[in-house]
């Protein structure tokens, strides 16, 4: 019976040590889900940042922020793959390419389930969102961008081809940066593993003392 309630104790003392991850919610919409807790998006089997993280900086600035902890800009193909994902009224395939676009209207909704996990990159007029990404495949210096905003009328979204003014060194306060990583798995704190192994060799060792004194 003691070493029944003994067990109990110790797994509620982790479960109490575990739940220090676990501060933030988790606001899922589709296959994206954010963490408030660190503000991080994951979907599409990748980590993105929150359009508000990054607004006002440039691909260099952001870059020099995120880039050790292995952020890098979004590609095209990331792009179009997420925002099928939230607006899949729009074919975005067409706007693959370095020098394409699309843009159109929008639903209430899919535009309130996308600034819900992403955020704005300016909070004005119901929100206004350009977000710079890609990988200037064709080496002209210049950076794709993508938008999401309100207008008179229903709510619009675009993915725009590469412009001239979007440089590594370009920044204002309405744009923002999209990075995106490799989706990396926290791993629990030393101490805590420190002390749920210890607990464990507590248990083995008085297993091993009851099994001693049963056989003497």
């Amino acid at each position: 019976m003691k070493m029944i309630i003994l067990v109990k104790h110790i797994c509620i003392l982790f479960v109490i040590c575990m739940s220090n991850f676990s501060n933030g919610a988790i606001i899922t919409r589709d296959a994206f889900s954010l963490d408030t807790n660190t503000n991080i998006i994951t979907g599409n089997g990748l980590n993105w940042t929150r359009w508000d993280t990054l607004a006002g900086v440039s691909i260099t600035q952001a870059l020099d922020l995120y880039a050790a902890d292995g952020w890098r800009l979004a590609s095209s193909d990331e792009m179009v793959g997420m925002y099928s994902n939230f607006i899949p009224g729009v074919d975005w395939s067409i706007a693959r390419g370095e020098n394409s676009a699309v843009s159109d209207f929008i639903s209430v909704d899919d535009y309130q389930d996308l600034i819900s996990i992403f955020g704005v990159s300016f909070n004005e007029f119901g929100g206004i969102s350009n977000i710079i990404f890609g990988n200037d495949l064709d080496n002209d210096g210049a950076y794709r961008s993508a938008g999401a905003y309100y207008t008179d009328w229903d709510p619009a979204a675009g993915i725009y081809a590469d412009n001239s003014r979007n440089t590594v060194d370009f920044s204002a306060s309405d744009y923002s940066v999209q990075l995106i990583r490799a989706i990396s798995v926290s791993e629990p704190k030393f101490c805590h593993l420190l002390l749920v192994s210890f607990l464990i060799l507590i248990i083995s060792k008085r297993e091993k003392l009851l099994v001693s004194k049963k056989s003497l």
